[in-house]
């Protein structure tokens, strides 16, 4: 089951590219930057492009008929955005918002078609990412049902921890969340307590990553 992992299908991602780089001129995929809180890809709307982060996260966002914006996830290095809209030719599910500065890997959705039906190794990669993704959303679910916000803020404060973010604004964090910033300090307490991080006025000055995914494995394994 491990090796159907999201997070280790984005790194074969990445890994295609970094010895492939000779298919990105073939088939037009150029490099795009993106700074803080800016939108690459809005909900309903008609796709226009593939996105394959290179660096950098973001976060995959979704409104109901009602207005209420829920946060699907935060994302990073690796992550294909767009893909599955583009195959089906339908709007985008949900929109996508950078969290930090981003560096993405820009395919038109044509070439990205064409580029599905003439690599067949790109191929599989994305359709094994596609079920990997549906494969760890089902077992979100599960994991998430006994706590989600508190396991949602675990996850995004490692995909911090691994960008080496010194100083991260409390503000940031329950953005990325979807939450308040109140909320997000009643969620603190208990880690910093258990010393998983230290909290200096309006930021998240440190992160223990040790005992951070300590955490992550505890929820984790409580629902198996």
């Amino acid at each position: 089951m491990q090796r159907h992992m999201l997070t280790e299908y984005r790194a074969e991602v990445m890994r295609f590219i970094d010895t492939h780089q000779h298919l990105l001129e073939k088939y037009g995929v150029s490099c795009v930057q993106y700074g803080l809180h800016q939108k690459l890809l809005q909900q309903a709307a008609s796709p226009r492009s593939v996105f394959i982060l290179s660096s950098g996260l973001v976060k995959v966002m979704r409104t109901t008929s009602l207005g209420q914006a829920f946060t699907l996830g935060i994302f990073d290095r690796g992550e294909v955005l767009g893909d599955v809209e583009t195959i089906m030719s339908m709007p985008y599910f949900g929109t996508v918002e950078t969290v930090t500065d981003c560096t993405f890997w820009r395919i038109a959705p044509e070439q990205f078609l064409k580029m599905l039906a003439q690599e067949p190794d790109f191929n599989l990669l994305i359709h094994r990412a596609m079920i990997s993704r549906l494969l760890n959303t089902s077992e979100k679910a599960a994991i998430q049902s006994t706590n989600k916000l508190f396991y949602s803020l675990l996850v995004v404060l490692r995909e911090f921890s691994r960008l080496n973010e010194l100083q991260i604004s409390k503000s940031l964090v329950a953005d990325a969340l979807g939450t308040s910033v109140r909320n997000l300090n009643r969620l603190l307490v208990e880690l910093e307590e258990s010393k998983t991080v230290k909290i200096q006025h309006t930021v998240i000055a440190e992160i223990n990553p040790k005992l951070l995914q300590q955490k992550i494995h505890a929820y984790e394994n409580s629902i198996q």
